[in-house]
């Protein structure tokens, strides 16, 4: 009787187990292709991971700090009004330089703190990437003199805008020379950074994916613009040209695809209006805001 070797239980078993292993074999190359590259091999897109809920838990949480901020400073204030036999006046300690620029400087990286938590949390890149702090084409120069020159056209504005009839909280600031230069320090190596990092590297890709760069320009102008009006006395005419100096700001970003130029050009925009005040104040000795 012939048997037929390919009707055989052993070669059956040995064609399945070929047949599985060229399966397999086949679909490695699939399988390997599905899986995910590491953060480095992603492509160099634009952010916008996070969506306006984290805009929204980034707001509460910075209010939420700043209202614990000055709550803490206040009862440390009253501490040492007691312990120095109470002869202290709060609310002008409270808008002494001193005081409230170490306060602000830590409400700031309490919200940098957020930021960080919120973007590591949604976009697998490093965080510079994330945010667009990545290095722009032109020369860093080009960005600097932009900005000197963005706080010539605004002084030159102001000129052609009527004065405020109102004095500007931000003046009770400016003292004695101490006052004022550290307002200088803080205004040219700390606000830039964490203001632009806010406005244009985490709430400008939100606005951009949503509704386009000319309404995340307009967008986050204002909203600048608006973060700074208590200290202007909600005058129009400040309001105005900051809305200006945040559209300069916002459009730089846009069209560099960077967050480095409009902090480059925002430290330069403060560090020339100092300078203009440090002359025109003969040394920060003789303030005359009128």
């Amino acid at each position: 009787m012939n048997i037929d070797p390919h009707t055989q239980p052993g070669a059956d078993a040995a064609r399945s187990a070929e047949g599985c292993a060229e399966a397999a074999h086949g679909r490695l190359p699939e399988l390997r292709g599905t899986q995910q590259p590491p953060p480095s091999a992603l492509p160099d897109l634009e952010p916008g991971s996070w969506t306006y809920w984290d805009v929204l838990v980034v707001i509460g949480f910075a209010l939420a700090a700043q209202i614990i901020a000055n709550i803490g400073v206040m009862f440390v204030v009253l501490l040492v009004g007691e312990a120095r036999g109470g002869r202290f006046n709060l609310v002008d300690l409270m808008m002494n330089p001193a005081v409230l620029l170490p306060v602000q400087l830590i409400w700031w990286v309490l919200v940098f703190w957020i930021i960080y938590r919120i973007v590591r949390a949604r976009d697998p890149r490093p965080f510079p990437q994330a945010v667009r702090w990545v290095r722009p084409h032109l020369p860093p120069g080009i960005y600097l003199g932009g900005g000197a020159l963005l706080a010539v056209s605004v002084a030159m504005l102001s000129y052609l805008l009527p004065s405020p009839n109102r004095k500007m909280p931000m003046e009770e600031l400016f003292r004695d020379p101490t006052s004022a230069f550290l307002l200088a320090a803080f205004g040219v190596f700390a606000a830039p950074p964490v203001e632009e990092l806010l406005f244009r590297g985490f709430l400008f890709p939100v606005v951009e994916r949503s509704h386009g760069q000319i309404a995340a320009v307009v967008v986050t102008a204002a909203l600048f613009s608006l973060v700074h009006a208590q200290q202007y006395g909600w005058a129009w005419q400040n309001l105005l040209l900051l809305g200006y100096v945040g559209v300069i700001f916002g459009t730089v970003r846009a069209v560099s695809r960077s967050l480095i130029p409009s902090t480059l050009m925002h430290a330069a925009y403060n560090f020339t209006l100092f300078a203009g005040l440090y002359a025109a104040s003969k040394g920060f000795h003789n303030f005359n805001f009128r």
